[in-house]
């Protein structure tokens, strides 16, 4: 049984205040998602997307040995022509020590589905076997095929796309066991 209260006190000691707790059978999967990936993303082929994440039904399987996880909303105001960068790279901070938290509570299964494609390093060698940062890299849940906005809404967000300018969602996934 998962300590919930033990890993809240996590979340809120990183700030992340804006989450819900899901089971991993909630994810919606969907081989669009790659589909968009592959063709109208221009981070398609770097280090933690397609094609170097497994295949979508490996992605099915892989959220399917999990019981426990959480969905994390990260909003600001932007305009998506500025991508607010710096605000995203403290986002992926506070997620990763998160993630590093929960490993050390005893869920050495945690996994982090980052709220964007990973931007640790200023330029991405473009592929798993020479990344630089490998233990801090990870996906996100769109480059695992991840639905967001349906996964999302089954979680009780009402998320929808982004009108410029306007509050821009992130999505965050935590799986735990």
């Amino acid at each position: 049984m998962i300590p919930k209260e033990k890993i809240e006190a996590i979340l809120a000691e990183q700030e992340l205040t804006d989450y819900r707790w899901i089971s991993p059978k909630e994810i919606v999967v969907a081989q669009w998602v790659r589909v968009k990936c592959m063709f109208g993303c221009s981070d398609y082929g770097t280090g933690t997307c397609p094609p170097h994440t497994p295949s979508v039904t490996e992605c099915e399987r892989f959220f399917s040995e999990y019981q426990t996880g959480l969905i994390i909303r990260l909003s600001i105001f932007a305009d998506k022509n500025d991508y607010p960068s710096d605000w995203s790279k403290a986002m992926t901070a506070k997620l990763l020590e998160t993630e590093r938290k929960i490993f050390i509570s005893g869920h050495q299964k945690v996994f982090l589905l980052n709220q964007t494609c990973c931007s640790i390093c200023k330029t991405c060698v473009g592929n798993r076997h020479d990344c630089k940062d490998k233990s801090h890299s990870r996906p996100s849940p769109e480059s695992f095929a991840v639905d967001v906005y349906q996964t999302a809404r089954n979680a009780g967000y009402d998320l929808n796309v982004v009108t410029n300018p306007g509050e821009m969602n992130r999505i965050a996934i935590i799986l735990i066991e």
